[in-house]
């Protein structure tokens, strides 16, 4: 059963129930929202109201667009929008034509489940004739123009859908328990899919790594936002395969296919989907361990938990699934950008070699292992193309400063932003551990020298890296990432079969010798969705903070 109880760390929930006349919504709306308890807004009486308030005359809708015209039926619409946007924890029930407005649907869409009830054209009519004509439609030919119109609004808002209720048949009670198990189902999928990330700008990603392609499909992108493939291909160079004598053979030009939600060089406000095609997987170089768990990878885990694999590269658990992350992650570096957001990630150390020299950033594209120290750079990719040579991998150390984040991002307690942080980056198959600001030294630290003194403003120190309390102080965010040695290597190993027989093994192929140097543009890409995710939320949920800071969408 659904509950309207309200709680820290669990998003917000909002229905919005819309669709063409005589679908049933008020009805069953109304049905609904008595059953799970949210206040219920029907935007035809906040019309009405609002009417009512400007001129002191009492009309219902259809005799408001009959006298005062389309236009100015549109302005009140526009206005009860703007009143009810930031609602959250209700139902709204709402007519299609205020849906058509693009900027009412971004509004209402946000953070919101949308459920579109309807039927078929002809049982549509036959109850729109017991309950009297909509204005719109022409008195001289008004079927035929009801069901122009209505095939109209159903192109447009019918694919914003999440959910598609069927009235042609039913009770009032049976389609009201129908549409409270998909909510049911919906609520579930958006709280723990483990292939989705975010709350507001939500990334779904999918394939395997040796399936015939890859992608993500990002909700929650406002229209208008200027992108192009370019863009997000440039990220995806620097993640890519192949790149120097330390990464992988595989030859994968990673090129993205934008497939919807994108026109003229912008987004509009659907999905956007992303497409990588897969090019050289060579699957036939895992046939021999086709039966064999490979130590460190999630073949053992995988195999116990769903009773079947994907042997060929580790199929979903592969580290190929993290170039959809980038792609999705450029967009939201571009958009972060645009407000000042900076973020650098680099090798702090790689099997053993520490850099202690963080003074020039631009260093950082200009090595392969990706440290702003060009000395410690040769050091570190000498060692990788030794230990190669020997058949085994090498782990490092990764900071990430993000600059230019304000002040307030992150939600008290279970939302704090350092927790969404760390969730982001332990997602990455290769991390092993993370730690902010002085991290684990402050164990060996007093108070008083762990304390951020303030005076003038500003902050004296940064040993809480950017956050207290799980919220962003202004400061620079600065974490420590482990990223572990690359579990595929060509020294022999004990391992299990799948029939739990002890067995060797030896891992052959193109695997990287250090995973340290490409999992940094997954790294910035994580961030960046995540402080993009969490400044949308912060601005919707305080306007006057939003005027000092801004959107990230403004």
């Amino acid at each position: 059963m659904l509950s309207s109880d309200k709680k820290e760390g669990v998003f917000v929930l909002r229905i919005v129930i819309y669709g063409p006349k005589a679908s049933g919504k008020s009805t069953i709306g109304r049905s609904i929202g008595k059953i799970i308890g949210l206040p219920l807004y029907e935007t035809d009486e906040l019309i009405e109201h609002l009417y009512a308030e400007q001129t002191g005359i009492h009309k219902n809708c259809r005799q408001i667009y009959k006298t005062e015209g389309r236009e100015f039926f549109s302005k009140l619409e526009i206005d009860v929008v703007n009143k009810i946007a930031n609602l959250d924890w209700c139902l709204i029930i709402t007519g299609g034509s205020l849906l058509l407005n693009p900027q009412n649907r971004q509004k209402l869409r946000k953070n919101s489940i949308l459920v579109y009830f309807t039927a078929d054209k002809s049982v549509l009519w036959n109850r729109i004739l017991n309950l009297g004509l909509p204005p719109w439609i022409d008195p001289a030919n008004p079927e035929e123009s009801f069901y122009e119109e209505l095939s109209r609004r159903e192109e447009i808002l019918l694919p914003y859908a999440d959910i598609v209720i069927d009235t042609n048949s039913g009770s009032i009670e049976e389609l009201t328990q129908i549409t409270i198990e998909r909510l049911s189902e919906e609520i579930s999928i958006r709280v723990s899919s483990p292939n989705t990330f975010g709350d507001l700008i939500r990334v779904t990603t999918f394939g395997e790594s040796h399936g015939p392609a890859i992608g993500a499909v990002i909700d929650g992108l406002p229209p208008g936002i200027e992108i192009s493939e370019e863009d997000i291909q440039k990220e995806l160079d620097r993640r890519k395969p192949g790149q120097s004598s330390i990464t992988t053979r595989r030859k994968e030009s990673d090129k993205v296919h934008i497939l919807s939600g994108f026109f003229e060089g912008k987004t509009t406000g659907a999905p956007l989907t992303l497409l990588i095609y897969n090019e050289d997987p060579k699957s036939h170089h895992y046939d021999n361990i086709r039966n064999i768990f490979r130590p460190g990878h999630a073949d053992y885990t995988f195999f116990m938990k769903f009773g079947i694999r994907d042997h060929r590269g580790g199929g979903r658990a592969s580290g190929r699934e993290t170039a959809t992350r980038v792609a999705s992650g450029a967009i939201a570096k571009k958009i972060l950008e645009k407000k000042g957001v900076k973020i650098y990630a680099y090798s702090i150390e790689i099997g053993g070699i520490p850099c202690y020299k963080i003074d020039n950033y631009e260093n950082i594209e200009k090595n392969p292992v990706r440290c702003p120290d060009i000395e410690t750079a040769e050091e570190m990719e000498k060692k990788i193309l030794e230990v190669r040579k020997e058949g085994d991998s090498l782990g490092g150390i990764v900071q990430i400063e993000i600059h230019g984040v304000p002040p307030g991002l992150g939600d008290p307690v279970f939302g704090k932003l350092s927790a969404r942080l760390a969730s982001a980056i332990m997602s990455i198959g290769a991390v092993k551990g993370v730690e902010f600001g002085d991290g684990f030294k402050l164990a060996r630290l007093k108070g008083s020298e762990a304390n951020d003194n303030m005076e003038d403003g500003k902050f004296l120190t940064n040993h809480a890296g950017g956050l207290l309390g799980g919220i962003s102080t202004g400061e620079p965010i600065v974490m420590r990432v482990v990223v572990k040695p690359t579990s595929s290597i060509a020294k022999q190993q004990k391992t299990l079969n799948t029939d739990f027989e002890n067995v060797e093994i030896k891992v052959h192929g193109r695997h990287d010798p250090c995973i340290v140097p490409r999992a940094i543009p997954v790294m910035e890409s994580m961030v960046a969705l995540t402080i993009l995710d969490a400044w949308v939320k912060q601005a919707n949920l305080n306007p006057q903070w939003a005027e000092k800071w801004g959107c990230p969408f403004d």
